[in-house]
C-alpha cells in the first residue's frame, strides 16, 4: 500500500513540476516577445536596423555613409509622421463608432455600453508610446 502511496507522491510531484516548468515558459515568452514587438514598433530602432544591415551588406565607402544616413533619417521622420497620422486617425474613427452606436441605444442601454466604450485614456498617444513628429 505505501509502494502506491509513494508512486502517486512522485507522480503528483512530476506532474506539479511539469506545471510550474510550462508556466514559467510561457510567463518568459510573453514577455520575450512584448519586448520584440516594442523593439521593432520604435521607429528608432528601424534606423539602427537598416544602418546595421546596410554597412554589413553594401559596405559603404566613408563618403557614402553620411549620404546614405541623413536619406534613412528622412525617410525614418517620414515613417513616424505616417505612423503617428494612422494612429490620430484610427482613433478618430473609433470615437466616430462610439459616437453613432449611442445614438441608436436606448437611455438603459447606454448604461451598459459605457462598460464597453473605450476611455480617452485608452486611445491616448502616451499609451501607444508615440510622440508627435515635430516633439523633442
Amino acid at each position: 500500500m505505501s509502494d502506491r502511496r509513494q508512486q502517486w507522491k512522485i507522480a503528483l510531484s512530476l506532474a506539479a513540476l511539469v506545471a510550474v516548468s510550462a508556466g514559467t515558459g510561457a510567463v518568459l515568452g510573453h514577455r520575450i516577445a512584448r519586448q520584440q514587438i516594442d523593439a521593432r514598433n520604435d521607429p528608432e530602432n528601424w534606423n539602427d536596423y537598416v544602418s546595421r544591415e546596410f554597412d554589413r551588406l553594401i559596405q559603404p565607402s566613408p563618403e557614402q555613409r553620411p549620404k546614405v544616413q541623413s536619406h534613412l533619417d528622412n525617410a525614418v521622420r517620414q515613417l513616424q509622421a505616417i505612423r503617428l497620422e494612422t494612429i490620430q486617425r484610427s482613433t478618430n474613427v473609433i470615437w466616430r463608432l462610439v459616437a453613432d452606436v449611442e445614438s441608436e441605444l436606448t437611455p438603459e442601454q447606454r448604461k451598459a455600453f459605457e462598460a464597453l466604450k473605450p476611455h480617452p485614456s485608452d486611445l491616448s498617444l502616451d499609451v501607444l508610446n508615440v510622440t508627435p513628429a515635430n516633439a523633442p
